[in-house]
């Protein structure tokens, strides 16, 4: 990415965070984003075609980073938490800066882009887990093949995830976001309600 570019990016990123956390995101327009910006409208559309897309777009590039580590991660932590602890932490952590942001897409679930992304990125993470080490899947039912197989799993976790990321902002509790407490917390609600198969627990 050349400079120019990389400044108008940079520029976007700042508007469409500092509109969607002021208000909600379908009320936002691309007007609005382009002033905040210093872009003409012209420039915005080489971005994106609307802003819920360029803040999903954004949100999808931060999760991405955040994800990046799924791929190294064992079959079993060697205890008794989950392989991933840590990483749902990250991905609550990332949910909690933002979380007027998330908040604003929600009506009263996330806006599809916004919610798209979401999903898109929890499901690949864990296909690449899952694609790594094949042997921690249930075995297929007979009629599906094993790609098929691993890819409904993976809907499955991403999809719920998601909506339980969802049933965690509807909460409210987001307060204690630097001391990670309602962090903590979700991320152990969710782990604990996620298939026994997938979290590579070392068993006693």
């Amino acid at each position: 990415m050349d400079p120019r570019q990389a400044r108008t990016r940079s520029a976007l990123r700042a508007a469409i965070y500092e509109l969607a956390a002021a208000q909600p995101i379908a009320d936002v327009s691309v007007a609005q984003v382009a002033r905040a910006a210093g872009i003409t409208r012209d420039t915005f559309y080489r971005h994106a075609t609307t802003p819920e897309h360029l803040l999903a777009d954004f949100l999808g590039e931060e999760i991405d980073a955040l994800m990046a580590p799924i791929a190294n991660l064992p079959a079993t932590s060697g205890t008794e938490l989950s392989v991933f602890d840590e990483p749902e932490r990250e991905l609550l952590r990332h949910v909690a800066r933002h979380a007027q942001i998330y908040l604003n897409a929600m009506a009263p679930r996330l806006t599809g882009p916004v919610r798209d992304t979401l999903v898109d990125r929890v499901e690949a993470g864990l296909l690449t887990h899952l694609e790594r080490h094949p042997e921690i899947a249930p075995p297929a039912q007979p009629g599906i093949d094993d790609e098929r197989h691993h890819r409904i799993l993976v809907a499955y976790a991403g999809s719920g995830t998601v909506s339980a990321i969802e049933e965690w902002l509807r909460s409210g509790e987001l307060g204690d976001v630097n001391g990670d407490v309602d962090v903590d917390a979700a991320a152990r609600t969710i782990i604990a309600a996620s298939p026994d198969w997938w979290l590579g627990r070392s068993r006693s």
